[in-house]
């Protein structure tokens, strides 16, 4: 059985046909057709050609020896009408199927004088002899057509069609108009096929930001006309987008979105796109989001009490979407989650859907495991989509119980924090009854447990918790993003004991964000561990006076910008300053904001005051040597639950130089986690603080004050051996 599947044998495992109003947005894989393999082919659309325009609507002549060669190459034609040409189609034997007329303004091709004296002595000056004596043929019956003539002589191209109308075509133009050249045809047979190589690729999951950069580029050939049988289709395509990332792709074809449709649930649903769309292109907030939030949402509810629970699981997703999007919360310098959460929340609080994905359930009965009387507590550690925050605390455990460590994150769905479909479908039919399979492999794991422990309240963690039996005793460890990440709401924590948050004011942000669905859930603040193990032996080295360290640096949410611009400030009073930067560089993303911040940073680095100071340092897991190269060491982030780096560098002996977290501000976090000297508010305040420690005597003894409060706060009592008591049911703070 799939993950995230009801276990009831009767549910389809697919869609067949076109996507009807309101059907979700997730890829599926019916049977496909032959035609269909042909449509999902991906062809280039036309381009504008030496003759012929994809641009401007233009007058062609369509040139033709038979009205068959006409019907084998009617999508041809039906391509070149779509974009706007207006087309006289000529031809001279035969006739087209009644049924199947060619597109554009039909022309029998025959040859005879023109009425009108004053033409008929154009005619007679400008046809040459052989027209007449051959006037049977193509060549001769065009030229003695006045009807044809007329035509050419305002027409911007000729077109022929068939080897008998190529071979000619030149003569019968002749200075009347230029002949498209056969290089100029590209593409504009598979024009008209455009709608149903859609409804292939949407029934074939085929959906990807190279086939929607296509179809915008037929669409603006097309003159941005989308037909209402195809807007079904075109919605399901930019939910695809909009899951996988191509916002940019999505952004080009959201204006041929129908935003009106009759049913009202799929008019909010598609509002609801759109927003989360243009937040994702344009990497801040929509203003239309929240309201189209409220209402998806009743819509949601509708759907949930009609008993579509497919359905209403979509609508809740794509609502948890934008209620947790990453440009809301993740990275900018505020988030709604930390300064009105109750507002921000509401409707999700106050609909029908939210409060059954937020359900208790019974968990089912542990199965038999037979083990020796003596045997060790067994402790099942799921370490989540960051593994390495668990190791310590895996180690401590293991003097002390079996420990078996399940990587849900490497089983691809379950890595991360984005919100995906399918759990939500699988929360929302446990919590109305359904017996659910989501992990079948981690039932079989989890048998025989005395006790889980969870770090990241991500993906796998939802999974786990839907997963784990009665009697097994469940920590589940919350760090910073994942408390801003829809999963939280949809954790059943009546099977959670113990919680852990790593600062306090990540608990307050928690506990307000739950309120009293924590009741029966012990609440705990442990700090991480940090690992004295990676801390260098010896004095600081060469340099490190007039060096400043940040480890882990690449992402928006450092903002390393704000380091850079620190550095420049010191560069000023000493060009010495340096900037060591540790850890790998930016990774490629899709987030607009992200993309936009990796330009700044790069045109920051090369800017004249802070070039030539910065060291990189990639990727290692031996920090010593960069912890004793560094005075200082400073945290620029928008955003920290804890700072390990920060910290390690603090127990080095550096200097700590801790930004006013700007997310976090209204919580006091930095200050409430740190001794208030360390924390600053502007880059001024930043530099300042370095430059009042930049003397020998100064920094010593800020160097060991900061060594000393490390050790009080963070190292005295072992957060690795108290986390593992609360884990064993061992007692906690």
């Amino acid at each position: 059985m799939s993950p995230g599947r009801s276990a009831r044998a009767d549910r389809p495992s697919a869609r067949t046909g076109s996507p009807a109003h309101g059907s979700r947005c997730a890829a599926y894989t019916p049977t496909v057709t032959a035609r269909d393999q042909q449509d999902l082919k991906l062809v280039p659309p036309p381009a504008d050609g030496e003759v012929l325009s994809t641009t401007r609507p233009q007058r062609l002549v369509v040139l033709a020896h038979d009205a068959e060669d006409l019907y084998r190459s009617r999508t041809f034609l039906r391509g070149m009408a779509m974009a706007g040409h207006d087309l006289v189609v000529a031809w001279l034997e035969g006739e087209p199927p009644a049924k199947v007329p060619p597109p554009g303004r039909p022309l029998r091709i025959r040859a005879h004088l023109e009425r009108s004296p004053a033409r008929l002595a154009g005619q007679l000056a400008t046809t040459p002899l052989t027209a007449w004596r051959d006037r049977t043929s193509l060549t001769g019956a065009a030229r003695l057509d006045p009807a044809l003539q007329r035509a050419l002589r305002s027409a911007d191209a000729l077109v022929a069609i068939g080897d008998r109308a190529r071979a000619v075509a030149a003569e019968v133009a002749a200075d009347r108009c230029p002949v498209v050249p056969h290089t100029d045809l590209a593409g504009w047979a598979t024009l008209p096929r455009t709608w149903h190589q859609l409804r292939a690729r949407v029934r074939a999951g085929m959906l990807s930001a190279t086939y929607a950069r296509n179809l915008a580029q037929r669409l603006q050939i097309l003159r941005g006309v989308v037909p209402d049988s195809s807007q079904g289709d075109l919605t399901e395509l930019l939910c695809q987008l909009f899951r996988s990332g191509g916002y940019e792709a999505a952004a080009e074809l959201l204006p041929h979105l129908d935003h009106g449709p009759d049913d009202p649930v799929e008019r909010a649903r598609r509002r609801a796109l759109a927003a989360g769309i243009r937040t994702s292109a344009d990497g801040a907030e929509d203003p239309d989001l929240r309201g189209a939030v409220a209402e998806l949402l009743p819509a949601a509810d509708e759907v949930l009490h009609a008993g579509d629970l497919a359905r209403a699981a979509d609508l809740a997703t794509l609502a948890l979407r934008l209620l947790f999007h990453p440009e809301l919360h993740s990275d900018g310098l505020t988030s709604p989650l930390v300064e009105e959460p109750e507002a921000f929340l509401a409707p999700w609080h106050e609909s029908q859907v939210g409060a059954v994905l937020a359900r208790p359930v019974p968990r089912a009965p542990a199965p038999a495991a037979e083990r020796p009387p003596s045997a060790r507590p067994r402790v099942v550690v799921v370490p989540g989509s960051y593994p390495r925050f668990a190791a310590q605390v895996i180690e401590v455990m293991r003097e002390h119980a079996d420990v078996d460590v399940v990587d849900l994150a490497a089983r691809g769905h379950l890595r991360g924090l984005a919100t995906r479909g399918e759990l939500v479908e699988s929360r929302l039919r446990q919590a109305v009854g359904e017996q659910v399979v989501v992990e079948e492999t981690f039932a079989e794991e989890i048998v025989g447990a005395d006790a889980l422990f969870v770090d990241w309240a991500d993906r796998g963690a939802l999974a786990a918790l839907m997963t784990v039996p009665e009697g097994v005793a469940v920590t589940l460890r919350i760090h910073s993003m994942d408390a801003l990440s829809p999963w939280i709401h949809l954790v059943d924590w009546e099977r959670v004991g113990d919680l852990v948050l790593v600062s306090d004011h990540l608990r307050d942000l928690v506990v307000r964000l739950l309120g009293p669905r924590l009741l029966r859930t012990r609440v705990h603040v442990l700090p991480n561990s940090v690992d004295i193990s990676r801390l260098p032996e010896g004095d600081k080295t060469e340099g490190a006076a007039r060096t400043l360290l940040m480890i882990g640096w690449a992402q928006r949410v450092k903002d390393p910008v704000w380091a850079l611009d620190v550095l420049g400030r010191l560069r000023r009073e000493d060009p010495s300053w340096r900037l060591l930067l540790v850890g790998p560089d930016f990774a490629p993303g899709a987030v607009r904001s992200s993309v936009d911040y990796v330009a700044e940073f790069r045109r920051r680095l090369a800017a004249e005051d802070v070039c030539g100071g910065v060291d990189f340092v990639g990727e290692t897991t031996d920090v010593a040597p960069c912890l004793a190269a560094a005075g200082f060491v400073i945290s620029s982030s928008r955003r920290e639950s804890f700072g390990v780096g920060l910290v390690e560098g603090a127990a080095s002996g550096a200097v700590p130089v801790v930004r006013n977290w700007p997310i976090f501000a209204p919580l006091d976090g930095a200050r409430r986690l740190f001794p208030p000297s360390w924390v600053v508010d502007t880059v001024e305040e930043a530099a300042q603080r370095v430059l009042a420690h930049a003397e020998p005597q100064a920094w010593t003894r800020a160097s060991e004050e900061a060594r000393a409060e490390v050790a009080v706060r963070f190292l005295s009592r072992s957060p690795a051996q108290q986390l593992a008591a609360v884990v064993l049911g061992q007692g906690g703070p």
